[in-house]
């Protein structure tokens, strides 16, 4: 979904939510026509206030006023508090997915840009909170990953800023990586930081798309604040593109201290024969990289 259609979803939260408030208004005051009464006082009062007609300290009495005797009829007619006032599902953002000054992203909106996805978005299903220990067939392989997810949870609370930018999770396949990868997502979504996932598979369909478009859609992974690339080793090799394009993207984030969060299949050995020297000081720097080995079974054929 564009941020257009992003904008236009939340402009509609909006408009129905006025909507029902009209209706749950002219329903209470046809109960009541009392607490009519006391929404227009309460407007004059505040044209009083500006006419200099009250002091402030008359209206704010008398607002009280107003207040306690609207609590206690809506109260009467077994009504919520909040019954004559736009509800809003976000309290964070208004319901305009934006926050702050410089109208930044709310979570929810980030959150629901993801579910929109669909397949291709963070999932809420792969979580640290969904994380569980009984699928573990041995203790060992129990006691691996949950000293990974923990070393991904301080990660994940890091961000923006870890003090190492980046973590490569490798391992054989099922055991864990790509859940780690989207809970560290999923996570920084839910505090308002920007994240994206992407396949290796899909990261070089994208700049194929890109240079045969001339668009320029790459650009979000070299600035997005978390990239969590997964499967490294697993997409096509295209000459003067695949790798160059991962090292690049990989090299410039580094140095830009921005997160970055890498698993692959493959060995430490494997990695080294498809990658060059270049790309590999890169990737496992201990300076800039926390790298993660997980061992044991494939959790997805487990019994």
């Amino acid at each position: 979904m564009s941020n257009d259609q992003l904008d236009n979803y939340y402009a509609g939260v909006r408009a129905a939510e006025r909507e029902a408030r009209e209706a749950r208004v002219g329903a209470a005051y046809a109960r009541a026509p009392r607490l009519q009464s006391l929404d227009e006082e309460r407007a004059r009062l505040f044209i009083d206030l500006g006419k200099r007609a009250i002091t402030p300290e008359q209206s704010k009495r008398r607002l009280a006023e107003i207040f306690s005797e609207e609590k206690e009829l809506l109260a009467s007619l077994g009504l919520p508090e909040d019954a004559l006032e736009l509800r809003v599902r976000c309290k964070t953002c208004k319901d305009t997915g934006y926050v702050g000054a410089n109208n930044r992203p709310c979570a929810c909106r980030l959150l629901l840009r993801e579910q929109l996805r669909g397949a291709d978005g963070i999932n809420a299903r792969e979580t640290f909170a969904n994380f569980s220990t009984d699928l573990f067939p041995t203790a060992e392989q129990k006691k691996r990953t949950v000293n990974a997810k923990r070393i991904c949870e301080q990660f994940a609370a890091s961000l923006p800023n870890p003090e190492r930018p980046s973590i490569l999770l490798f391992g054989m396949p099922g055991l864990g990586k790509s859940f780690l990868g989207n809970a560290i997502a999923y996570d920084a979504l839910s505090r308002g930081i920007d994240a994206e996932r992407v396949t290796a598979y899909a990261f070089v369909q994208t700049i194929l798309h890109d240079i045969r478009e001339q668009t320029q859609r790459t650009a979000r992974y070299q600035s997005v604040p978390l990239l969590v690339l997964d499967d490294l080793g697993s997409e096509p090799v295209v000459p003067n593109v695949s790798f160059e394009w991962l090292f690049a993207v990989i090299n410039e984030r580094t140095l830009a201290g921005l997160a970055t969060v890498c698993s692959t299949n493959l060995t430490l050995a494997q990695l080294q024969q498809r990658y060059d020297d270049r790309f590999m000081s890169r990737l496992c720097d201990k300076n800039t990289t926390q790298v993660l080995h997980l061992t044991g079974d494939n959790l997805r054929t487990a019994k």
